[in-house]
């Protein structure tokens, strides 16, 4: 064996990490561990004979590392190698010297935490009967410990108790509060032995009959005999077996001292406290003696009292008659009243023992608790009720959030309704006790029965003040209802000044010839046109009418007339055209001044929830609330989540407001004739599949490079060239004059074929279109190929040339009608088409369904025959199969075309990858 007599080993102490050694020849040469490592640690049996120790590098230096604990038992036995001859540095010579006399009270487990140290949250531990002068080795010792109960390092009865102390250091630190020195600590904590024959606990009984003070007494509970109990009295003697523990007792109750010092009197516990006292024992001190260990017992029914809690209720009382008016911010008579546990407390009864600073009262058998923190919080919400009075959105608040309220959303105020109040409330959420009404015999039309209801609906709610959403399916009459309540207003004195309706200009003419068909009694005024009335001259070009009539663009550009004046009711059709809160035509119109306000459209939400937010801000201002909370309340988790319960409260908060009916619904009953839906698929030509090679590879790579709203709109942009090249070339590549027109797209084949055979049948198509310069390729096309006239509608057409196309189509002097989609999707009436053929796909299937809607509506009495052209193996094909999922989704009030946008790299990719 070779021996090495010049070796000489050095320490560094290193706090937690341990002890890093290292070892030098004579000329200072350092040596690797591996060639004394062994030969060091061949007797130390608690390295597993240096097993366990780590070699490491430490400051340019080859050593091994031993943490705390190891490093503690390894100078403090120093064993040695008799064949080699090692020399210890100074520092190894100082460990070797002073933890020499401590290492068999360390290992026999006569270690105990510090109690100064836990009480500052520091985890020291000492040598019992021993003082560590020296702070490094202090902390050393308590480094090794930790690490020594981490590792299950020794295994004898005391070290158990140390590893079971160092593992629930929370009930140590527990019994710090009742201790009164460190050997009681240590006692409590199972570390010294406990020879007290009795343990304690601390009941608190309520006041006998004609006593106004709270019982406490503590017991002595025998160990041996476990059914003895003592009540302790320092004015009887103890047991005589237990006389000399007395002191025992009197620093157990001293500890009690240290967390509740009213508890103990004379230096014993108090046998009656006040009402206040036993508050504060119920509340606050009990949960602190029991974290202590104390046993507490308390009486029976203060755990069902301490989980229940008083309600602040406003009681709603109508006055005797009945209101004929009511609105979101009519205010409403209450009477206040406190109750718990069915015991119920007048304002005034609540108000005198708030005065009397009473915290537990017996009421007819039963104890309640008056909460200081709610008696605040019930003060604060009265002061602010009886300031701001209590408003019938607060009632429709609580009602339709009462979801909230069973599963622990607590609403801060539980209005109770009287009678009146409802009844009123059933009316407003089951249209089926909507009072009838008689419908004028000067209608000149036929109201079908759920007609007769809808028109019952909006006067139900006009009369009471709210804004009504009438969202029936497209087609189904939603401006014969609208003319129809305004004539019965006008007949029945509830038309007492011009009402306003605001409409797309492609309909105008609509409106008009609507209302001289179906209630030629009402005076109707059209403000539209270079010649309309405006400053001065507008209130004169209102009077002795009934109705006017404007677009929504002139309703922002006359803002100032129309904002001055409070109109008896102001309509919107097609009221999606205001779902952009933010813009200056919704924030004009949302700023107009009605008695009664009404939004008709088929389609509440095309994108967001935020515009279902829009049209009611217009109806019911603030019913809502703020967009910014509705949106944290509504949006984020049915957009982001779809999270089913917030689902279910938004409807049944916009439901009374809100009345939808389609063509499936049993009551309407519309027997409309059959409709087909049948899809085209077209491939795409050489020229437009390397064109949408191309672009795929070109943009794919920079969607990668891109993030937040620039890569929103980037995707957008990129699909929206993809559908071009879907459609045709020559849109993608924007040619003035294009050739071969039908040979480079297959769509344009179909679309032939398709009229051609509907020519062949003498019937009427139309034909949708997002692309404006796509409509008039197709309009160049088929004139010539048809020989027939063919008309494109588009938002550039003026109203009178509008009006004259939509009458030739419904004539039959035309065959062919070209509709843009933005401007021809809403508020027409086409029926005379019966063919409709969606030539490129919209991202949202509502806007579709809306376009198709112009054909397959009431008095459609032919079979309507939807084609839908897709391009095979591109975007089309994977959206349409992502609308057919999404139209279940938007029936559940949540649709957005954001949806597309959102997609990962990796599902953009597979999307466009046919």
């Amino acid at each position: 064996m070779i021996t090495r007599t010049n070796m000489t080993l050095h320490s560094q102490f290193l706090e937690e990490d341990g002890v890093f050694i290292w070892a030098e020849e004579a000329d200072g040469h350092l040596l690797p561990p591996s060639s004394w490592k062994h030969h060091v640690f061949m007797w130390h049996d608690a390295s597993c004979y240096g097993s366990f120790v780590e070699e490491v590098e430490q400051n340019n230096m080859q050593g091994v590392l031993l943490p705390p604990h190891l490093a503690f038992d390894f100078f403090g036995t120093a064993p040695e190698n008799k064949l080699v001859h090692i020399h210890w540095g100074k520092d190894a010579d100082y460990y070797r010297y002073t933890l020499a006399p401590l290492i068999e009270e360390y290992r026999e487990g006569n270690v105990i935490p510090s109690m100064s140290d836990w009480i500052n949250d520091t985890m020291s531990w000492r040598i019992m009967d021993y003082d560590i002068d020296d702070p490094l080795l202090q902390r050393w010792l308590s480094y090794a410990v930790e690490h020594a109960c981490k590792e299950d390092y020794i295994h004898t009865e005391k070290w158990e108790r140390i590893k079971h102390l160092h593992t629930y250091t929370s009930y140590a630190k527990a019994q710090l509060q009742t201790a009164v020195d460190e050997e009681d600590w240590l006692t409590k904590i199972g570390l010294l032995e406990d020879d007290t024959p009795f343990t304690f606990s601390l009941s608190l009984d309520e006041p006998l009959e004609n006593s106004n003070y709270w019982r406490l007494t503590p017991f002595l509970h025998d160990k041996r005999k476990r059914n003895y109990s003592y009540a302790y009295d320092e004015r009887k003697k103890l047991p005589k077996r237990w006389e000399e523990y007395h002191d025992r007792i009197m620093r157990t109750f001293e500890g009690w001292g240290n967390i509740a010092p009213w508890l103990i009197e004379n230096g014993t516990c108090k046998h009656e406290i006040t009402e206040q006292e036993a508050w504060t024992f119920l509340t606050e001190t009990s949960e602190k003696l029991l974290d202590a260990g104390i046993d507490i017992h308390l009486p029976s029914w203060w755990q069902a009292l301490k989980q229940s809690r008083l309600s602040l209720k406003a009681k709603v009382a109508s006055t005797g008659r009945a209101p004929s008016f009511v609105g979101m911010n009519t205010l409403v008579q209450f009477n206040w009243r406190i109750s718990t546990q069915d015991i119920e407390l007048s304002e005034d009864d609540f108000h005198q023992l708030v005065d009397e600073n009473r915290r537990l009262l017996n009421i007819r058998g039963r104890w309640i608790k008056l909460d200081p923190a709610f008696i605040q919080q019930v003060k604060t919400m009265m002061d602010k009720a009886n300031k701001e009075g209590l408003h019938f959105k607060d009632i429709l608040e609580q009602e339709f959030a009462k979801k909230e309220q069973e599963e622990g959303v607590e609403t801060p105020v539980i209005i109770e309704l009287d009678d009146y109040y409802s009844k009123l409330m059933k009316r407003l959420t089951e249209i089926s006790e909507v009072p009838p009404v008689q419908i004028p015999e000067s209608l000149q039309a036929t109201l079908r029965p759920y007609q007769q209801k809808g028109i019952e609906w909006m006067l139900h709610l006009k009369q009471l003040g709210f804004g009504a959403l009438l969202a029936d399916d497209m087609g189904l009459g939603k401006t014969l209802q609208t003319i129809s309540y305004f004539l019965y207003a006008k007949e029945n004195g509830l038309l007492d000044g011009p009402s306003l309706i605001i409409c797309p200009t492609s309909v105008l003419g609509n409106w008009q010839k609507e209302m001289e068909r179906f209630a030629p009694s009402l005076n109707v005024h059209l403000h539209y046109g270079a010649n309309r009335a405006k400053g001065d001259d507008f209130p004169g070009s209102i009077k002795q009418t009934d109705i006017i009539l404007t677009s929504y663009a002139l309703a922002q550009l006359d803002q100032e007339e129309f904002q001055s004046y409070t109109w008896n009711t102001i309509c919107l059709d097609e009221a999606q055209n205001i779902k952009n809160a933010d813009t200056k035509q919704s924030k004009a119109i949302r700023s107009f001044h009605a008695h009664h306000k009404i939004a008709l459209t088929g389609t509440p939400m095309e994108n967001r929830l935020s515009e279902l937010w829009a049209i009611f801000d217009f109806l019911n201002p603030g019913y809502l609330g703020s967009l910014p909370a509705f949106s944290r309340r509504f949006v984020s988790p049915i957009e982001k989540d779809r999270d089913q319960e917030t689902i279910e409260q938004l409807q049944r908060f916009i439901q009374p407001f809100l009345l939808r009916r389609t063509k499936l619904d049993e009551d309407v009953a519309l027997n409309l004739p059959s409709k087909q839906e049948q899809k085209e698929y077209c491939a795409l030509t050489v020229e437009q599949a390397s064109l949408y090679e191309q672009l795929v590879r070109d943009t794919v790579e920079k969607v990668e490079t891109l993030s937040g709203i620039e890569r929103r709109g980037y995707i957008l942009m990129m699909l929206n060239k993809l559908k071009q090249i879907c459609n045709h070339p020559a849109l993608y590549l924007k040619e003035e004059e294009p050739q071969d027109v039908i040979s480079r797209s297959n769509k344009m084949e179909t679309v032939l074929e398709l009229i051609t055979n509907i020519q062949e049948r003498n019937e009427s198509c139309l034909i949708f279109t997002q692309y404006i310069q796509m409509g008039e390729i197709l309009q160049t096309l088929l004139s010539e190929q048809t020989g027939q006239e063919v008309l494109f509608l588009n938002g550039s057409v003026r109203k009178q040339e509008r009006d004259s196309m939509i009458e030739r189509l419904q004539s039959n002097d035309i065959k062919i009608l070209i509709l843009s989609l933005k401007a021809g999707g809403t508020g027409l009436n086409l029926t005379a088409a019966n063919h409709v053929i969606h030539f490129d796909r919209w991202w949202n299937p509502a806007v579709e369904n809306q376009a198709t809607d112009r054909a397959y509506r009431i008095g459609q009495t032919q079979f309507v025959h939807v084609h839908k052209l897709i391009t095979t193996g591109t975007l089309e094909e994977k959206i349409d199969d992502m609308l057919e999922k999404k139209q279940a989704l938007n029936n559940a009030i949540i649709t957005s075309e954001q949806w597309i946008t959102e997609l990962s790299t990796q599902e953009l990719k597979e999307l466009l990858g046919g």
